[in-house]
C-alpha cells in the first residue's frame, strides 16, 4: 500500500510515524479513533489534518499494529515531559 500521507523521520517525534508535514503521530490518531472519535471529529481536533490524512494514518496503524502499539506503550512508560528516545 501507498501511505503517501505518512512519513517516518528519525529526527522528528523519535522516529515514530507522523502525518506528512506535521508532528501528529499515527499513534495519536489511532488512540482518538479507539476512543470513539470519528474521522471528522479527529479533523476538527487537529485542524491541520484532512480526512485523507486520518484514513491513511489508520490504514498505516492497522498494517503496522505491533510497531504502533510499541510506540504507544513506550509513551505510557515515559514520565511526562520526557522526550522520546530516538530509534537506533
Amino acid at each position: 500500500l501507498d501511505y503517501r500521507n505518512i512519513e517516518e523521520d528519525p529526527t522528528r517525534c523519535g522516529g515514530q510515524p507522523v502525518v506528512v508535514g506535521t508532528r501528529i503521530r499515527v499513534g495519536v490518531i489511532l488512540t482518538c479513533y479507539r476512543q470513539g472519535m470519528g474521522v471528522e471529529e479527529i479533523v476538527q481536533q487537529y485542524p491541520g489534518l484532512r480526512p485523507a490524512d486520518v484514513h491513511d494514518a489508520l490504514a498505516f496503524a492497522y498494517d503496522h499494529l505491533d510497531q504502533i502499539e510499541d510506540d504507544l506503550a513506550a509513551d505510557d512508560d515515559r514520565p511526562r515531559g520526557t522526550p522520546p528516545i530516538p530509534s537506533a
